[in-house]
């Protein structure tokens, strides 16, 4: 009987490890998932505004518009955060 439960609660232990580690890898990837898809949104909304020759691409010149655009918002952000 006691080899039985010795068994048991290796089995457990086990099974308890395994959902332990799975948990955070599942969360994890779930996590990458919307990071992509943010990412995506966030690429296409700027294709959107910033494509201004309609050529599906954004080019050097209208790449510099959008990180102009973008250290005007953190300049902006952080003046906020600093008040």
């Amino acid at each position: 009987m006691k080899n039985t439960a010795s068994k048991l609660t290796l089995i457990a232990s086990v099974l308890a490890l395994a959902f332990a580690f799975a948990a955070p890898v599942a969360r994890a990837a779930d996590d990458d998932a919307a990071k992509a898809e943010k990412k995506k949104k966030k690429m296409e909304a700027d294709l959107k505004k910033y494509d201004k020759n309609a050529n599906g691409k954004i080019d050097a010149d209208e790449d510099a518009v959008r990180k102009s655009d973008m250290a005007k918002a953190k300049a902006a952000k952080d003046a906020k955060k600093n008040k």
